[in-house]
């Protein structure tokens, strides 16, 4: 029988987060809330916002300075920023319609700065936050999949939190995703966030998972209160850092901007969405993700080197090392072990010289 080779469409689909469907029924969902004290209430979607706070790796900032912010990415939906005091950040910035109406995301944003400062031996953390803030088509709920409820409720006397953040005497909204309601159309922006992402893993050179510290998103009525989503959820080596004064923490950020925004160009073509697609890596240590992880990183080379990346040899067999320390042959056979189960379990060290490879292969093409 010959073998069918997946086409690369069908690849990018795979790669990319799928859309959730209604987990529970309009009556399962009354009696979820009615039995924390909630009461259905009717109420017009027309805003779906998302935050997503990561760290800005590797970088090591020595100025008296306070870091200012930078932003890499902006369109009409979606702003990315590279940030140094995140409560300051969220506070003075205009753009951030979620944070002024999420006590979840207020706490959070707090507790991630408090905790990674603390970290940091007197020096500045940084971190990336992704903020979207997508206009809807309005969706009128009011069959029941909307609730009102405590942000803090009294269980034997006791105040128990119903929301991270509650506030005594506040109450919140949330929206139950029904297999038999209605539901907002909402935005996958997650090809973009990739490439957003990817402009960063190679503007850093970093060859290991960038740590996410946030992802909150919520809906918004027409009257602006923020509502809770209730649907699912999808959810070794030592790291150096690049030594950055305020200029080259500037210039630094003015490169991976204007290479997300020349990636975002060629985006259209399969084999570079693909790849983008394939570079995004969270932190996750099970063995057969990070083998999965290898394989698709390697397919997307293999096909984007030569034709799209401007390698000029044969990316299967030369033996030249890009960065790092392993030849392409040797990422190649490294990839042919892999798949075959020769390994007991993966090396990390070629997981990190594979994308190292990657980063530089990009950084030639898209960062000048």
């Amino acid at each position: 029988m010959v073998r069918k080779n997946r086409l690369v469409p069908d690849r990018q689909k795979s790669l990319l987060s799928v859309r959730p469907t209604g987990h529970i029924t309009l009556a399962g969902a009354r009696m979820m809330y009615e039995g924390i004290g909630g009461k259905a209430i009717c109420c017009t979607i027309n805003e779906y916002c998302r935050t997503q706070i990561f760290d800005f790796p590797r970088i090591d900032f020595r100025s008296n300075c306070q870091p200012p912010s930078h932003t890499i990415y902006e369109s009409s939906s979606i702003q990315a920023n590279i940030v140094s005091n995140l409560c300051t950040f969220f506070s003075d910035e205009m753009y951030s319609k979620h944070y002024a109406i999420s006590p979840s995301l207020r706490e959070m944003v707090q507790e991630t700065y408090e905790k990674k400062k603390s970290q940091q031996n007197g020096k500045p953390p940084f971190f990336v936050v992704i903020q979207e803030c997508n206009k809807l088509v309005p969706v009128e709920l009011k069959k029941g999949e909307c609730s009102i409820v405590d942000e803090i409720c009294k269980k034997d006397g006791e105040a128990v939190p119903m929301l991270i953040g509650g506030r005594e005497g506040k109450k919140f909204i949330t929206a139950w995703h029904t297999s038999d309601g209605q539901w907002p159309q909402l935005p996958n922006n997650q090809q973009l966030i990739n490439t957003i992402m990817a402009g960063i893993r190679v503007g850093q050179d970093t060859a290991d998972p960038i740590k996410k510290h946030v992802d909150q998103n919520c809906l918004v009525t027409d009257d602006g209160r923020f509502v809770v989503t209730m649907r699912p959820t999808m959810s070794a080596r030592v790291g150096t850092a690049t030594v950055m004064d305020t200029k080259a923490y500037k210039d630094k950020a003015c490169q991976i901007r204007e290479a997300i925004s020349a990636i975002e160009q060629d985006i259209s073509i399969a084999h570079i969405a693909l790849l983008v697609n394939s570079m995004y890596r969270e932190d996750y240590n099970d063995d057969a993700y990070q083998r999965l992880h290898y394989l698709r990183l390697w397919e997307s080379l293999a096909e984007a080197g030569q034709k799209y990346l401007d390698y000029c040899g044969n990316v299967r067999t030369d033996d030249v090392v890009i960065s790092g320390k392993k030849t392409l042959r040797e990422l190649k056979g490294y990839r042919d072990d892999i798949a075959h189960w020769w390994t007991d379990t993966i090396d990390e060290n070629f997981l990190a010289e594979l994308q190292r490879t990657l980063n530089e292969l990009i950084r030639r093409k898209y960062f000048g």
